[in-house]
């Protein structure tokens, strides 16, 4: 099993266990791009979420998709209908309680691809609740 860790501008560091049965394809892009560094931001639309751009010329297909979210989950995001020239605007999402994943077009399907480790769970509510109301914050995911 392959596992990250993803760590946050306030010090705290989460672990997340690689769903490679499901999700091989997403799991394999995420890994290969590793380690990379962004800015997470509370979602405005899916609730106690908190995601990140990714930037990455690997595009997984679609797989282990949902939009009902449980906590805990790690999950790929992308424009699944983009056309055009430009490549497609990708996310990763975090999700600190059970949501359905939306934005502005509505319910929107994400790639499951990781799960936190339950003994984070108390960490990863006072991370999410203090992105909802401080703002914007460095975040790095790197191989464990």
């Amino acid at each position: 099993m392959k596992h990250l860790k993803i760590r946050f501008e306030g010090g705290e560091e989460l672990s997340a266990t690689l769903l490679e049965e499901s999700a091989p394809l997403t799991c394999k892009a995420i890994w290969d791009s590793l380690p990379f560094q962004s800015t997470v931001t509370q979602s405005r639309w899916s609730g106690r979420e908190i995601n990140l751009r990714y930037d990455n010329d690997s595009y997984p297909i679609k797989e282990n998709q949902t939009i009902y979210t449980s906590k805990g989950e790690v999950c790929y995001w992308r424009d699944w209908g983009w056309e055009g020239d430009s490549p497609p605007s990708q996310a990763i999402a975090i999700y600190y309680g059970a949501e359905l994943a939306r934005s502005n077009k509505g319910n929107e399907l994400v790639n499951v691809f990781a799960q936190i480790h339950f003994n984070h769970f108390t960490i990863l509510n006072k991370i999410g609740e203090r992105v909802w109301l401080k703002g914007a914050e460095k975040v790095c995911f790197k191989r464990s």
